[in-house]
């Protein structure tokens, strides 16, 4: 088991927070997010993580390499477009490393482990978490009928939104062909700068079953504002491994 944890971004909305370092790197408390996601995936058995990294990828990379010692064996695949591009971009420089079954994170996302531990546990090709609950309007929605994702945006209409796609998922060695060849394609139409769920809709319309794995209510923050920091802040003694 692999996992792909996309780093490469700075948290431009942190303000000066980030001024020289990732958000991804921010303390929590004892330790950061993408710590944390260490930590939590090396519990589980994990054992390679492939980040994709971009704003200061040295302090990403030393950090890292710091947490995972000989827990978790690491490769890095850099983004030098990082400030023009958006996830999907990102995915790019990496999709060649990815083979295996893999989890894939934002590395500014805290989430109670048990989450994973049921991503693990799915014999679905491509699993994703959904927040069931009202979305805001910039937050990433998710349509659901009958456990299985239709589409994911932020721009979904409430009355189609089933709740909040959490930003980590579980994808299987067999359809990571095809998500390659999705995240070509989003590239070649000019989608550097969209989001990787582009790459899950392209799936999606070509008639991959995408399971929807309700998080029921368990405790999760992805890290945009101040305001996340401190409720990650606040959730990171029920969060650690």
């Amino acid at each position: 088991m692999d996992a792909l944890i996309m780093a490469a971004g700075r948290g431009s909305r942190l303000g000066g927070l980030t001024d020289d370092l990732p958000k991804s790197l921010i303390s929590l408390g004892d330790r950061s997010a993408l710590e944390l996601q260490i930590d939590v995936l090396a519990s589980r058995g994990v054992s390679r993580a492939i980040i994709a990294t971009g704003y200061r990828a040295d302090l990403v990379r030393s950090a890292a390499e710091r947490r995972a010692r000989d827990r978790l064996a690491l490769e890095f695949a850099f983004n030098p477009f990082w400030s023009v591009t958006n996830v999907l971009g990102s995915a790019w420089f990496a999709r060649t490393m990815l083979a295996d079954d893999f989890v894939y994170l934002h590395a500014d996302t805290v989430f109670e482990p048990t989450i994973l531990d049921d991503l693990l546990a799915s014999p679905a090709d491509v699993s994703l978490p959904v927040d069931m609950r009202p979305v805001e309007p910039e937050q990433m929605k998710a349509e659901v009928v009958d456990g299985r994702v239709l589409e994911l945006s932020k721009e979904l209409p409430d009355e189609r939104s089933a709740g909040e796609f959490i930003g980590i998922g579980l994808f299987r060695a067999r359809i990571v062909p095809a998500l390659r060849a999705a995240i070509e394609s989003e590239i070649e139409t000019g989608a550097a700068a969209a989001y990787f769920e582009a790459a899950i809709n392209r799936l999606i319309a070509e008639g991959q079953a995408v399971h929807a794995l309700d998080v029921h209510g368990r405790p999760w923050t992805e890290i945009d504002f101040v305001e996340d920091l401190e409720v990650a802040r606040a959730q990171l003694p029920d969060l650690l491994p």
